[in-house]
C-alpha cells in the first residue's frame, strides 16, 4: 500500500511552550488514521501545521509526492488535503445547499463549472442525508447537522485526504453510530483520512491506525488493537 500523507520530525514551538516535538507519522492511501492524546497534547496544531495554518519550526509534510509545509491552506486545499475545524463555522444566514455552493473557490469553480459545482452539491446533500434540511439556515440546524455540513463543504473541494477535527464533540451514541457509517463511507469510496478524536471506542471502531500524541510527543502508533493495550497509552488514559 502507497503512502499518501507524510510528516517527518514536524516541531513547532510558542514560546517556551513545544506544542508539537518531533512528530512523524505515515497515512497510506486508503487508511483511516486517528490521532489520539489528552487536551493540550498538540493534535490541532499539528493538523494546522500540516494544512498551511501554521508553519513548522522544523521537519517536513509530503502530501501525494508534494511537500507542502510551506504552503498556503488553499493551495493545500485544492491539491487534495482538506481539512474541518474543531469549532463550527457556518455562513450566516445561509441554506446548506448555498453553503455548500459558497464553499467552492472562484477559481475552483470556474475549472469545475458551474454546472459541475451544482451537481456536486446536489450529490453530497444526497450522500450525507441532508435532503430535509437543505434549504435550511445552517445556523438554525443542530449540532451535528451542522457537523455534517462542515464535511460537505470538505467534500466539495474533492477531496483526496480528508482531516476531520474532532467530529464526534457533542454528539450523542446514535450520532456517533451515523458519523462512523460516513467515514465508512468516504473511506469505500477512495477517500483517506485522518481524525483527531477523544472518543476512545470510537476511534477504535473507525480506524485502522493509531497515533497517541501527549504533551506535543508521539508515545504510541500502530493497529487499534496493538494500541489499545500498549502500557503507556493505558497509563495517560486511565492513570
Amino acid at each position: 500500500m502507497s503512502s499518501l500523507l507524510e510528516v517527518r520530525q514536524v516541531s513547532k514551538r510558542f514560546g517556551g511552550l513545544a506544542a508539537v516535538s518531533d512528530v512523524s507519522f505515515t497515512l497510506n492511501r486508503g487508511d483511516v488514521l486517528a490521532v489520539i492524546g489528552p487536551n493540550g497534547a498538540g493534535k490541532t496544531t499539528l493538523f494546522n501545521c500540516m494544512t498551511g495554518f501554521l508553519r513548522p519550526d522544523s521537519g517536513t509534510v509530503w502530501f501525494d509526492g508534494q511537500r507542502i509545509d510551506r504552503w498556503p491552506p488553499h493551495r493545500t486545499a485544492s491539491y487534495g488535503l482538506v481539512r474541518t475545524f474543531q469549532s463550527i463555522r457556518m455562513f450566516p444566514g445561509l441554506t446548506v445547499y448555498e453553503s455548500l455552493l459558497a464553499s467552492v473557490p472562484t477559481s475552483n469553480r470556474h475549472s469545475q463549472g458551474q454546472r459541475s459545482v451544482v451537481d456536486d452539491a446536489i450529490a453530497i446533500i444526497k450522500r450525507l442525508q441532508l435532503e430535509s434540511v437543505a434549504d435550511r439556515r445552517c445556523d438554525d440546524l443542530p449540532l451535528l447537522a451542522q457537523r455534517t455540513v462542515e464535511v460537505g463543504r470538505a467534500l466539495m473541494a474533492r477531496p483526496v485526504a480528508l482531516l476531520l477535527d474532532e467530529p464526534t464533540a457533542g454528539a450523542t451514541i446514535g450520532e456517533r453510530e451515523i458519523l462512523g457509517s460516513l467515514i465508512a463511507d468516504l473511506q469505500a469510496s477512495g477517500v483517506s483520512l485522518v481524525l483527531i478524536e477523544h472518543n476512545v471506542p470510537f476511534v477504535m471502531s473507525v480506524s485502522t491506525h493509531i497515533v497517541v500524541m501527549h504533551f506535543g510527543k508521539v508515545v504510541a502508533t500502530g493497529p487499534p488493537q496493538t494500541v489499545a493495550n500498549d502500557p503507556v497509552v493505558r497509563e495517560i488514559y486511565l492513570g
